[in-house]
């Protein structure tokens, strides 16, 4: 009988790691031979308060009832939207732009590497690109996040009169500077004092590795597949995102890790009172752990949070159906909640 009982056991469990990795061969063969990266949009530029100009996309559509604005991460760019650029063309006027020194966007200084300067931008992208009267949603990812919280707390009276929806995905509202990127042991603990210094080294250097673009990819490469992601994710996927990062220059990118060591923005929360909230996060994150979202749902009660297993930072490349069909019925309780009104 137990015999019988370890065998029925073992063959679930082995039905169980079939159907997983089943999901996952799939999901590799469905985006197989997609050109990430490859939307193009109506282009236009944003000019900020000190100079910097943004590269911005729009994706028009026929009779919006609502603008999405989508705001990247930390060393990427407005293409890493791709798949939610797919499923929700149509639905919204889209706009996807550059944060300042990203992708095609200039940088401007290095002390301008700054959540509230991102905040900042963020408001100038709303005045110029979406017409007064137009519901805005704000979806941000990691930084991204960051930038929409800055903004509501830097520009409250803008966010209450234009932000009807809110989509905070991999992100956090403080506290990374204890960050072990999910490394055990002493090595975790090493991590918080050590990683600064790294990144200083790397900044003496800056112009001597950006010289060498191909050689800074293939050299973070394990880096991008251990932080960014989890188990099983496709290899197009991570090369995808390891070349916007390596194209990411690297006095920009340390100015901005400088600055979330101090990131906190946990009392810019009280401005999203009332704004249809939902935060997401893969519970196999190393960079901003489900900890930091749970924190931000419990500082916005209404808010809908939504933890993927087996997932990394990049849900929206690692879960792309369900962060859509998440991000759609956001749009569709918004849009309700405006005709009821």
């Amino acid at each position: 009988m137990g015999a019988g009982r370890t065998a029925t056991g073992a063959a679930i469990a082995g039905l169980a790691v079939g159907a997983v990795l089943g999901v996952a061969v799939r999901r590799r063969r469905a985006y197989a031979g997609t050109v990430l990266g490859g939307h193009r949009g109506r282009s236009a530029t944003v000019t900020t308060g000190d100079g910097v100009r943004l590269a911005v996309d729009i994706e028009e559509a026929g009779a919006p009832e609502l603008a999405v604005i989508f705001t990247h991460g930390w060393v990427m760019n407005r293409h890493c939207w791709h798949f939610q650029r797919e499923a929700l063309a149509g639905r919204a006027t889209l706009i996807f732009y550059d944060q300042r020194g990203h992708g095609a966007s200039s940088a401007g200084a290095l002390d301008a590497c700054t959540v509230d300067q991102l905040g900042d931008d963020l408001a100038a992208v709303i005045e110029a690109t979406v017409p007064e009267g137009l519901p805005v949603v704000l979806a941000g990812h990691s930084m991204g996040g960051m930038t929409v919280m800055a903004f509501a707390g830097r520009h409250p009276e803008t966010f209450a009169a234009r932000v009807a929806g809110v989509a905070l995905l991999s992100t956090s509202s403080g506290q990374l500077n204890g960050s072990t990127f999910g490394l055990p042991g002493p090595i975790g603990r090493l991590a918080p004092r050590v990683t600064p210094l790294m990144f200083e080294r790397m900044l003496a250097r800056g112009t001597l590795i950006d010289r060498g673009v191909a050689l800074k990819s293939r050299t973070n490469l394990p880096m991008t597949r251990y932080v960014a992601f989890g188990p099983r994710a496709p290899r197009e996927h991570v090369r995808f995102v390891n070349d916007m990062a390596a194209a990411t220059p690297t006095e920009v990118m340390v100015g901005f890790f400088r600055d979330f060591l101090i990131h906190d923005k946990l009392a810019a929360l009280a401005a999203f009172g009332g704004v249809e909230t939902l935060v997401m996060v893969g519970d196999r994150d190393r960079l901003t752990p489900p900890v930091h979202s749970r924190r931000i749902a419990e500082a916005l009660p209404g808010a809908r949070l939504v933890v993927f297993p087996e997932a990394g930072h990049m849900i929206g490349l690692e879960r792309p159906e369900a962060v859509n069909r998440e991000l759609s019925a956001l749009l569709d309780r918004i849009t309700a909640a405006g005709t009821a009104g």
